[in-house]
């Protein structure tokens, strides 16, 4: 009976709410503004001049030097030494 009573007013509570938040969208003024057809395009013509900027690395066979790939897994052994995968950590 309890469950019952609890559960019908989260129920009401639900309810109320979602009526509290239809009078208010009615209530409240428009905040979006229709945007003339100008408007909307030169914004486009800004984010594509924005766009046409980025440049694209198309190279895609960097090879690492050997100082630097024999730190890095140095570091990897050093963090797997920290989390002790033998005692079940992490």
């Amino acid at each position: 009976m309890k469950r019952m009573i609890i559960v019908l007013a989260m129920l009401a509570g639900l309810a109320g709410c979602g009526l509290l938040v239809l009078r208010h969208a009615r209530r409240a003024p428009a905040t979006r503004r229709a945007l003339s057809a100008a408007q909307a395009s030169r914004d486009v013509r800004v984010v594509d001049a924005w766009q046409s900027k980025i440049k694209l690395d198309l190279n895609t066979d960097y090879l690492p030097d050997a100082l630097a790939k024999q730190r890095l897994m140095e570091r990897l052994r050093r963090e797997e030494s920290k989390q002790r995968p033998a005692e079940g950590r992490n």
